[in-house]
């Protein structure tokens, strides 16, 4: 009878850590808008951001996870992030990931609405696979929203717009014969000589702690002038450049480098356009 009690009290406290520490088995497929398995797409819990497993050549999976995880996120290079929530019953999930598209020179409105018209191509797709035996089931067990990034975008926009407000107002108070650092990079690639490939630190970099920089004086400023295709009879300026004349490699052993297949050396001079490359006076 004493064995029976104990026996009982062993169940009941392995059947309550089952439910409080048990794991699920998930298992799947990863496509994308062609029907075609997606390699290496990783599957993450979205609550945490751990990683819990990747799609193979054909992108099928096989994952086990904590029970309590209902939020799973599918990533791969090249595609937007899909984030799916997933009820208990749901053990076998086919999702389709969506091309990342480059949006350029469109309102965050704009790309939205051709977000949301891609994703209601979700649907179709799914069924599309499920009728080629890509997919095995004609429906989902998952929830998926969609996500806009308007927001997002909006915001960088204005961090984008209060940076370029500042740099105006640096070029503004740039004068002949002050002294600049335009801060690099150095990505040692060789060319077969003693030259150093360097690359610029972007304008819109917030950063003045560098490593390394070009230290020179402001020899000439002006704004390039260019014209639009649109307005062929009209002249704009555009652009805050500067000519600087080098003086020293900062925190650097060489004389030289090598810039956009130009060598920049010593006591040379070279154009610089800070509304593109960061320059601090």
């Amino acid at each position: 009878m004493q064995t029976i009690k104990v026996f009982l009290i062993l169940y009941l406290i392995s059947m309550n850590f089952t439910q409080i520490y048990g794991q699920r088995n998930i298992k799947g497929r990863i496509i994308d808008d062609s029907l075609d398995g997606i390699m290496g797409a990783q599957i993450i819990d979205k609550n945490n951001n751990i990683g819990l497993g990747q799609a193979n050549s054909d992108g099928f999976f096989d994952i086990v996870i904590p029970n309590g995880i209902n939020k799973l996120g599918f990533i791969q290079l090249g595609y937007e992030v899909a984030n799916i929530e997933i009820p208990d019953s749901c053990n076998y999930i086919e999702v389709i990931l969506l091309p990342d598209f480059d949006y350029d020179f469109m309102s965050s409105r704009k790309i939205d609405k051709l977000r949301k018209k891609e994703f209601g191509k979700l649907q179709q797709l799914h069924l599309d696979a499920f009728k080629k035996g890509i997919f095995t089931k004609e429906t989902t067990c998952f929830s998926r929203k969609f996500e806009p990034i308007k927001p997002e975008l909006d915001e960088i926009s204005k961090k984008m717009k209060e940076r370029m407000k500042q740099i105006t107002k640096e070029y503004k108070e740039l004068c002949v014969g002050d002294t600049v650092y335009i801060p690099f990079s150095k990505n040692w690639v060789s060319d077969n000589t003693e030259n150093k490939t360097i690359t610029l630190w972007s304008s819109l970099s917030i950063s003045k702690d560098s490593d390394s920089a070009i230290e020179g004086v402001v020899t000439q400023k002006y704004r390039k002038c260019y014209r639009n295709f649109r307005f062929p009879f009209i002249t704009f300026k555009k652009g805050y450049n500067f000519t600087y004349k080098v003086l020293i490699f900062r925190n650097c052993k060489f004389t030289s480098a090598v810039l956009n297949g130009k060598t920049i050396q010593i006591g040379h001079e070279f154009e610089h356009d800070m509304r593109i490359f960061k320059a601090i006076r």
